[in-house]
């Protein structure tokens, strides 16, 4: 399934992408977000006027059991790459699952892109989520799991963005 999700925040467009690719920004995450238990960052590289990162996120279990089975955080680890283009005004990601069963059958990337809008910056995610290699049987399935897991990803944005606003403006002021 595809996917957009807008969000506004009161800084330019190019402070609002500095603090995205901030190095502090995960840990300021991590202790903020209600909806992820961990966040850690796996590597930084510029190289050629690109800046690209890894973190590792787990989040919050949406389903505490399948079954009688208990689902352990560590099952929905993923680890988020991206890459900014500050002259495209844009962020690409990938979401790549840890678990190797989740990683057979979920498929998640997409983009942030930036633009003013009276000197303020709406930012845009846009993306696709698939369901993948189900069995036969199975794969009318694929579009409720798509909407479910979507509908979790939507929340985590949403504090994502709240999170990001109250970062925005702890950057730029002197330390207490």
């Amino acid at each position: 399934m595809k996917f957009e999700l807008k969000h506004t925040f009161d800084a330019p467009v190019d402070a609002v992408m500095d603090a995205m690719s901030d190095p502090a920004f995960p840990e300021f995450m991590k202790s903020h977000m209600k909806l992820m238990s961990d966040i850690k960052p796996i590597d930084r590289k510029e190289e050629g006027g690109r800046l690209s990162w890894r973190l590792r996120c787990v989040p919050v279990p949406m389903i505490k059991k399948v079954g009688p089975k208990e689902v352990p955080p560590e099952a929905l680890a993923f680890v988020q790459e991206s890459t900014i283009d500050r002259a495209g005004k844009r962020i690409t990601f990938k979401n790549v699952a840890e678990h190797p069963k989740v990683l057979k059958h979920l498929e998640n990337s997409g983009s942030f892109s930036f633009r003013d809008v009276g000197g303020r910056t709406e930012r845009l995610i846009s993306g696709e989520l698939k369901v993948t290699n189900l069995p036969f049987l199975l794969k009318p399935l694929g579009a409720i799991a798509e909407r479910l897991i979507y509908s979790n990803a939507e929340d985590l944005l949403n504090e994502e963005a709240k999170v990001f606003g109250e970062f925005l403006k702890t950057r730029g002021k002197p330390a207490a």
